[in-house]
């Protein structure tokens, strides 16, 4: 299964299906990729609340190119942690908004992929691989109890991106990402008076690095 094939399938239908075969992406599969991919983006904004970042092609199509190595090295286990880094293309670290939401559109489901191979051990290099970026993701890892490594305050410097974190932290009642100040008070803003309905215990859940 091609790349284009792949975001097709996993947008549309949330399946993962790929070949579990390493090959190298062709020109021509990450060209007719990128218009996907924007599509995608010009969709999931309509849910975005305020404006949402600006699309950045580079992004999107490097953390389609991981998710899509990823979900084969779930499947297969045909890696060492010697080879592991030679297997991943490259993801670069966020420096901007729309690095942040543009990777999101695929990365958003690492924690699904995570789920997906909890057969593996703590110690397996792909399981400690893809807790780390999940950690250098924040704003795609959300639900996972892993406490940010870095981009948070990309997140929280963004009005957008802010609403939509506080939005999935609420959701997957992740009380680990509410050790940020700025994020703690998205979190209660938009709980509102309906913490003991959407948050049952939020008032009364210690948060780590906040508490006395």
């Amino acid at each position: 299964m091609n790349l284009s094939v792949f975001i097709t399938t996993l947008v549309r239908e949330n399946q993962v299906t790929v070949a579990t075969g390493m090959h190298a992406f062709s020109r021509e599969e990450l060209a007719e990729s990128v218009p996907l991919l924007q599509n995608y983006y010009q969709h999931d904004i309509a849910d975005m609340p305020d404006i949402a970042p600006e699309f950045a092609a580079h992004s999107a199509l490097q953390a389609a190119q991981y998710i899509y190595r990823i979900a084969s090295l779930t499947q297969s286990r045909q890696y060492s942690a010697a080879t592991l880094r030679d297997l991943l293309p490259i993801l670069s670290s966020a420096t901007g908004p729309a690095d942040i939401y543009s990777a999101d559109l695929c990365l958003r489901y690492l924690p699904d992929l995570i789920s997906l191979a909890k057969g593996l051990p703590a110690t397996d290099p792909l399981m400690i691989h893809m807790k780390e970026m999940a950690a250098r993701w924040p704003f795609s890892s959300t639900g996972m109890n892993i406490l940010p490594l870095e981009g948070v305050g990309i997140i929280t410097g963004h009005p957008s991106l802010l609403q939509a974190y506080a939005d999935r932290i609420i959701a997957s009642k992740d009380i680990q990402r509410c050790d940020d100040p700025q994020v703690m008070a998205a979190v209660t803003a938009s709980l509102g008076n309906y913490a003991d309905l959407l948050w049952p215990g939020f008032n009364t859940a210690p948060t780590p690095g906040l508490s006395a």
